[in-house]
């Protein structure tokens, strides 16, 4: 097979966004040091009132040139007509590797649906894809895989009828870790460099009322770019931590920030937590890695989110007030802040 260029990029975006390689120095990092009764009084610290239900591996079936497309589903067990949220995964990951976000979220009163993408499931079958469809190929294709997800409720409902009226696609959020972060803010308006045609192509979708993103990239190669979050306009919150570094491609934590810095302001917000990994040590992404897991900063991630989408698809006036405050930092005496713009 002949590596075109788009399919060499693709290999390093890879190979970018699965951060593998040697563990870098890491700077110093302070430790929580709170009373457990206060951080348990912040939105969110613990789980919420929701029984978490699932349904795993799910398949919308191949339709045409649309390639069969692997799903789980999670939703509160009682009740129904609670916000939707799509969630995409990092690059090389999968849809089962982020629970301990996503339940607790579905335990707060959301449903989530999480997709398996094309670069999914581990080196092998990601570097085949990045060769096959290129850089560009593989974040058109995440985008097209999460729009399916958003116009097949219906069928996804008769595929699991204990889904059917749990969603309220009309208070909707995109989420993302990593790549999937990047393709979570491409709804909310950022935009990626088509190489060939030197245009910026854009897939914004004013129906979406919010973006989570979990450590975000910076600038890639050549389509992603630090003009890409010019035009993000949505309802936006960044996360990322001071360990959140890989020398060869984020040597400084900062690049996850730059699309936070650089999108159209109002309403963009970032989660900086002390000692925060790209994985939260073994946590979300990377389960099987081999590093201590970071259990303060994960519930700095949970408290954070929590608040936010409440603030945005529940008009949650508390939330709202807590995100735009330094409540967060004062408890934490700096362990964890939110910063907003």
């Amino acid at each position: 097979m002949k590596l075109s260029s788009c399919g060499f990029t693709g290999l390093l975006l890879a190979l970018l966004l699965s951060a593998c390689g040697d563990d870098p120095a890491l700077p110093p990092a302070q430790s929580l040091v709170a009373q457990e009764s206060a951080i348990t009084q912040l939105p969110g610290a613990l789980p919420g009132p929701h029984q978490v239900a699932s349904a795993t591996s799910l398949v919308l079936p191949a339709d045409g040139p649309l390639r069969q497309l692997q799903f789980n589903l999670y939703y509160p067990a009682r009740g129904g007509n609670f916000p939707l949220l799509l969630f995409s995964h990092g690059n090389w990951s999968d849809k089962d590797s982020y629970d301990r976000i996503i339940r607790h979220w579905v335990s707060h009163g959301y449903t989530v649906i999480a997709a398996n993408h094309l670069d999914c499931c581990g080196a092998v079958r990601g570097i085949f894809n990045s060769l096959r469809y290129g850089q560009l190929g593989l974040i058109e294709a995440r985008v097209a895989e999460l729009n399916r997800l958003l116009t097949q409720l219906a069928a996804i409902e008769r595929i699991h009828p204990a889904f059917a009226g749990k969603a309220d696609a009309s208070r909707l959020a995109v989420t993302g870790h990593s790549f999937g972060a990047f393709s979570a803010q491409q709804f909310g308006g950022a935009t990626v460099l088509d190489p060939d045609s030197g245009k910026y192509l854009s897939h914004h979708d004013p129906q979406v009322d919010a973006i989570v993103a979990l450590s975000p990239p910076g600038p890639m190669f050549d389509t992603i770019t630090a003009q890409s979050w010019l035009a993000l306009a949505t309802p936006t919150l960044v996360a990322t931590g001071t360990w959140d570094i890989q020398p060869r491609f984020w040597p400084d934590w900062r690049m996850h920030l730059m699309s936070y810095e650089s999108a159209l302001a109002q309403d963009k917000y970032a989660l900086v937590t002390q000692g925060a990994d790209h994985y939260l040590g073994n946590l979300i992404c990377r389960t099987g890695r081999e590093a201590p897991p970071q259990n303060d900063a994960l519930r700095m991630m949970q408290i954070a989110t929590t608040a936010f989408l409440d603030a945005y698809l529940k008009n949650d006036e508390a939330a709202r007030e807590f995100i735009a405050s330094d409540q967060l930092s004062l408890l934490t005496a700096g362990f964890s802040a939110l910063s907003a713009r």
